[in-house]
This record gives C-alpha cells, structure tokens and sequence, in this order.
C-alpha cells in the first residue's frame, strides 16, 4: 500500500496480513531485514508511511477493521513510539509525508476538522492546519522544496475549469500549497486517463504520480515538470 526509503533500506507497508511493515535491503536481494507484526488498534494494517531521514523515525497510517485510523510513530528499531489516533468515518486521514522536521497528514473531507493538511512536529503533536477546507477528495501528498504536493479528486467543475461550461466529469487536480504560509500556489488539472491516483513523489523538478489502473487496465507513471513556481 505504501513505500518509504530508510538509510538501509525500504519499508513497505501492507494490509490484511500478520506482518504489517516489511523493511527490505535495497541491494537487489530484497532479503527481509525486521517486520512489524499486526499491532492493537491497527489490526487492518498500514496503508501508507513517510520516513524522517535524521531519526529514521516512521510515520504510518494505521486502519483497524472498522476503518478507523491513526497515526503510529515508530523508532529506527522500528518499536512504537507513539500512536496519534484520529476519527472514525470514511478515510479521515489519506496520507502521510515528511518535509524537515515536521509531519504531514492529508486529511479528507469526513474528517472532522474537514480536509487540509495537518502539521504535526515529530512526536505527532498538532502544530497546525493549513489549506482547511481545500480538497474535496484528497488522495495523496508528497512535499519538497517548501512546498506540499496534493492530489485531489473534483468530483463535479473545477473552479479552474470557468469556459467548460458543461464539464461535470471526475478530474484530478494537483495543488501546490506553501508549507510556511499555507497559501495555495498553483491548482493544475490533469489528465489520469479517468483513474485514480495511488501515490504522489517529487524528486528535483519532476513530479511521478501514480496511478495504479490506467486505460486499457495497466498501472502507470505520469511525469509532470516542474519549472520554476509551475507544475
């Protein structure tokens, strides 16, 4: 469900097993360096996970079997340090990145505090929320360079579709939102061949997003660049 680099390898989230988190070596082998069994309160699973590169820290989204999630923290032994739990409903929390020293959690629209991005410092605890209210059905979030990468569903027009007078179709659009000032810097529609978006990752100036059944029932990678302040 979720993937995570670590400084010897990668985390691999998984649901609906006895073995929640995997971390493998990252030579070729894929030999299984530690697992994390099936935790209390998380008995579903992890279904995505960001990595604190100085602590090794491990930030994941827990889901028990009524769909509840949390937030757990665990230690570069991979031990629980903490366990942040949310609201019950349908996906209050969606996704999990790291930028510096604090926690993104994307939170969905069922939230109770509605969507946004809640900014946590690396024990879990609430600092704020910025773009409140922004996303209608966020899907997943990644940050660099100061800035928060948010994938989102508009379920009916865009507000940045004004000459599409007839367009009530299913469009993903990307939001870049300033992580120190909250404020949203660009919203781009794009094309996902009529697909969901799994996963969001930028390195330098390019943006790899995802989606897990394109057209013709293949997953693909689409490859936005990144220039300047524009996606």
């Amino acid at each position: 469900m979720g993937m995570a680099l670590i400084n010897d390898g990668l985390l691999v989230c998984n649901l609906d097993a006895p073995t929640t988190l995997y971390k493998f070596a990252k030579d070729g082998s894929m030999d299984e360096l530690a697992t994390v069994p099936v935790l209390a309160g998380c008995d579903k699973g992890f279904m995505r996970c960001a990595v604190h590169q100085e602590t090794q820290r491990t930030y994941a989204i827990g889901m028990d079997q009524e769909g509840n999630k949390a937030l757990v923290v665990l230690d570069a032994n991979l031990q629980v340090v903490a366990t942040v739990p949310d609201v019950a409903g349908d996906d209050p929390i969606r996704d999990v990145a790291v930028h510096g020293d604090q926690v993104i959690v994307l939170a969905g629209s069922s939230h109770a505090e509605g969507s946004g991005l809640r900014l946590l410092d690396l024990d879990g605890r609430l600092l704020r929320t910025i773009a409140a209210g922004q996303f209608r059905h966020p899907q997943a979030v990644a940050a660099s360079h100061g800035r928060a990468f948010v994938l989102h569903e508009a379920v009916d027009k865009d507000e940045d579709d004004e000459d599409d007078e007839d367009e009530v179709e299913p469009a993903m659009v990307l939001h870049v939102v300033d992580i120190q000032s909250g404020d949203s810097l660009q919203r781009l529609r794009i094309d996902l061949e009529d697909e969901q978006a799994s996963a969001i990752l930028v390195d330098g100036d390019e943006i790899f997003i995802a989606s897990p059944l394109a057209s013709g029932g293949a997953g693909k990678v689409f490859v936005l660049q990144y220039a300047g302040s524009d996606a």
